[in-house]
């Protein structure tokens, strides 16, 4: 979107184009009344934000293809750790019962297993909601942002997701979109466009929720994890 937004808006500065450019990009001030993005990565820098939001259960894999994707992108890119979020929760509820759960390879049940990854995931939406009020604030500006899920259609018509993780947002590009029409789309994307090389890699990759401590001994190099959703479902 970026691409073709940033070429319509460099060949007609003054067109409809260029002018919504400005105004989404909070460039329509008398001063700027000809500005129009450089690249599609500076246009992305000023609509896109991510975040790779990981927990001690996550691979460095993952966190590199997410900050790789970023750079190659252009959108403004966060690494954050939750880590402290998830101990806060699990003190509470220790307070209020007195028990401390563990996931399965750690001598717990299952139904300690699936709330201590549910936590994780339900975390990330209430941190991606946090980021979206106050990021805009962060970067001199005003306004928020839409919070874009990553939800597929395959997890919900399996069941295989987390309720208000990933699965809600403000919006869902790729909701209604199968997993193996979003990986052709995503090999396609990277021959088609130059420096996206890493959305293939993306592709290819195992999927993996990465939600429970990574076991050394069965963790492949390129999930980068001993839990992949295949094995869960």
């Amino acid at each position: 979107m970026c691409i073709l937004v940033t070429k319509a808006a460099r060949e007609d500065p003054e067109g409809d184009v260029a002018k919504d450019c400005r105004r989404v990009c909070r460039k329509d001030d008398p001063g700027n009344s000809s500005w129009v993005p450089s690249t599609p990565e500076e246009m992305a820098n000023f609509v896109l934000h991510t975040a790779f939001m990981g927990t001690e259960n996550s691979s460095a894999v993952t966190h590199s293809r997410a900050k790789r994707l970023g750079d190659a992108i252009g959108s403004y890119h966060l690494s954050i750790k939750i880590d402290l979020m998830v101990k806060a929760v699990l003190q509470v509820f220790q307070i209020a019962t007195g028990h401390m759960p563990r996931f399965a390879s750690r001598g717990g049940t299952m139904s300690e297993d699936l709330a201590l990854q549910n936590i994780q995931a339900r975390l990330r939406m209430v941190t991606s909601y946090l980021m979206a009020q106050l990021l805009p604030w962060v970067r001199g500006r005003s306004g928020f942002l839409l919070v874009l899920g990553s939800a597929n259609v395959d997890e919900g018509l399996r069941g295989y997701m987390t309720k208000y993780d990933c699965s809600s947002a403000d919006l869902n590009p790729i909701g209604g979109i199968s997993k193996g029409d979003l990986k052709r789309m995503l090999i396609y994307l990277s021959r088609e466009y130059p420096g996206m090389d890493v959305l293939a890699e993306v592709a290819n990759a195992p999927p993996t929720a990465e939600l429970r401590p990574i076991d050394a001994a069965t963790a492949t190099a390129e999930a980068g994890h001993s839990q992949t959703d295949e094995e869960d479902m």
